[in-house]
């Protein structure tokens, strides 16, 4: 097997009929596995990351892409040039568009990556812990590569199987209260509509009312909104052409006299329903319009069927886990570049950091 480096927004689009059979001979329904995802998070990922495409070949032809982006950084003062899987702040997970054999692939780019001189640190994160794609990379870089896990993250899921009824009634009823107290206290304050939108003109009207609703978000003015975050608005306008094309999207609202006060985005295919972006007006938090649109959105979920699973996107608030019944982990590893500098690097990170850490809260505690 053989490893070819793409480098190019030319090349890269060109890839996008072969990607499409790859993901088909691999079983690939999700979106996030798409050339169109990719092509999305390659358009935004900034001036100062460098994109590629790893190109796995065997000899019938191609069976793999690792998508990768790379970037210098500083690590505790030092320069650190990394590299990371190509992806965006909302990516809920990572997985890899591969036909073939994962360890015999991942063996051939863990092979061909050794080689290379122009990094420090792969960060290979979000990848589901139970995953066969992380067994693999298990495999393939922890024999020739230094590495630990670095990170844990939960997604919250909610399992759709059976009638909205019965499983609104098997809530609590202080939980079942508070649902309809929220929707009595909307109604009151004008008349109250959901709204589900599967196509949606990026440069429109619709659109715009969305991002609004993003930048009046306690997000908002943090920089951290769909609106207001770096590369997100040009990131959400191109994800929504192409998801309105696929079938994959679902933008719900909330209306209050008509005006756009809560929303989610959502993107779905092959069974699964992920929230990418929720977002709610701040000046009318008392009113908790998110926490409404939340419960529409699950309630119609159950009773219209089509979806066995609505992950609920990063972030374990409160009321998101009260309707959540489980949750997916994802781990991220760091690995090192089989260098003198990589191995200090690691030597830092996995022994004098812990060090350093277990001093201060010895010295912390004799303080105090």
């Amino acid at each position: 097997m053989k490893a070819r480096l793409i480098t190019s927004l030319r090349e890269f689009d060109a890839l996008a009929p072969i990607w499409q059979e790859v993901t088909r001979e691999g079983n690939h329904g999700s979106p996030f596995v798409s050339h169109d995802w990719f092509a999305c998070c390659w358009r935004t990922a900034g001036p100062d990351r460098h994109r590629e495409v790893w190109l796995l070949e065997d000899a019938a032809g191609p069976v793999g892409f690792i998508p990768l982006v790379r970037w210098k950084a500083r690590r505790r003062g030092l320069p650190v040039r990394m590299v990371a899987f190509l992806d965006s702040p909302d990516t809920p997970f990572i997985d890899l568009p591969i036909a073939g054999a994962l360890d015999e692939t991942f063996a051939a780019f863990a092979s061909a990556f050794r080689d290379r001189r122009d990094w420090d640190v792969f960060s290979l994160q979000r990848v589901p812990v139970h995953s066969k794609t992380a067994n693999a990379l298990e495999v393939a870089l922890g024999a020739d590569f230094p590495y630990h896990v670095s990170g844990h993250e939960r997604i919250p899921f909610l399992p759709i199987t059976g009638g909205w009824e019965d499983f609104f009634r098997h809530r609590t009823q202080r939980f079942r209260k508070t649902c309809r107290n929220i929707e009595n206290r909307l109604r009151r304050s004008g008349t109250v509509t959901v709204e589900e939108h599967r196509q949606v003109d990026p440069e429109g009207a619709l659109f715009a009312e969305v991002m609004e609703v993003s930048r009046q978000s306690w997000k908002g003015p943090r920089g951290l909104a769909m609106a207001t975050m770096e590369g997100m608005p040009r990131f959400f306008q191109e994800l929504t052409r192409r998801a309105s094309a696929n079938g994959w999207l679902h933008l719900w609202i909330l209306r209050l006299d008509g005006r756009a006060i809560a929303t989610e985005y959502q993107i779905g295919a092959d069974g699964a329903i992920d929230a990418l972006r929720a977002d709610f007006d701040s000046s009318l938090s008392e009113l908790s319009p998110g926490s409404h649109l939340l419960a529409e959105i699950i309630r119609a979920l159950f009773e219209r069927g089509g979806f066995h699973q609505y992950n609920m996107g990063p972030g374990s608030n409160d009321y998101k886990l009260r309707w959540a019944s489980d949750a997916h982990d994802l781990i991220t590893y760091e690995v090192y570049a089989p260098t003198r500098y990589g191995h200090l690097l690691h030597g830092m990170e996995t022994r004098l950091v812990p060090w350093m850490r277990q001093w201060r809260d010895r010295m912390s505690q004799s303080w105090n």
